[in-house]
């Protein structure tokens, strides 16, 4: 089989780190209030596929948090707060650029409008690759055929030219029914030694 032609990386977890922890003791130390009564309002199933899939703004989810939890700060604090637990893979965002050298990759992530502007302006590997692919963009969330879809489309490449890479593996399992090619991601190593493999590296 041919290697493939076009390549699609998740963001979190892959090329940069999250604290939740940290982030949910930042909004229970600003509000006043326990870390698990954060976490039920922050994290819960509903306000996280609303913010995701592009229902709910930045605005509108700040609003949502003053509310159930007592946090005072304006919107300037509010971004500060929900984008200050983010890290730099470094590895994994130079494997990210060395491969935009030679083929099209781009981004593909459940993610929301304030954390994809917080990433693009601090990382380049977000301004580096052919494009990106947002769930808060195209209104599906992985592993939804959707938003493979969307993917397939927006680079203009059939799915069996594809190669998706993602840590969950849910979302390995969505794109494969979509009929992308997929990897788990665990390791920037295993990574560079699974794309050796497929003739990408």
């Amino acid at each position: 089989m041919a290697p493939p032609r076009v390549l699609f990386f998740d963001i979190g977890n892959v090329l940069v780190r999250f604290d939740l922890a940290g982030l949910l003791k930042d909004f229970a130390w600003a509000a006043g209030s326990s870390p698990w009564r954060v976490a039920r309002l922050v994290w819960s199933r509903r306000l996280i596929d609303d913010v995701e899939r592009g229902k709910l703004t930045g605005a509108g989810l700040h609003a949502a948090v003053r509310e159930q939890t007592g946090y005072a700060g304006d919107l300037d604090d509010f971004r500060r707060l929900w984008c200050g637990r983010f890290r730099l893979d470094e590895r994994g965002a130079a494997l990210f650029r060395r491969l935009a050298r030679k083929r099209p990759v781009y981004l593909l992530s459940n993610t929301n409008a304030l954390h994809w502007e917080h990433i693009r302006k601090r990382y380049a590997f977000a301004r580096e690759g052919a494009g990106a692919v947002l769930s808060f963009e195209v209104g599906a969330r992985k592993p939804e055929r959707a938003i493979y879809a969307a993917a397939c489309a927006a680079a203009g490449a059939a799915p069996e030219d594809c190669l998706f890479i993602d840590d969950l593996a849910a979302n390995v399992a969505g794109a494969k029914a979509a009929g992308l090619r997929a990897l788990l991601f665990k390791t920037p190593a295993r990574l560079e030694k699974d794309l050796a493999g497929l003739g990408v590296l």
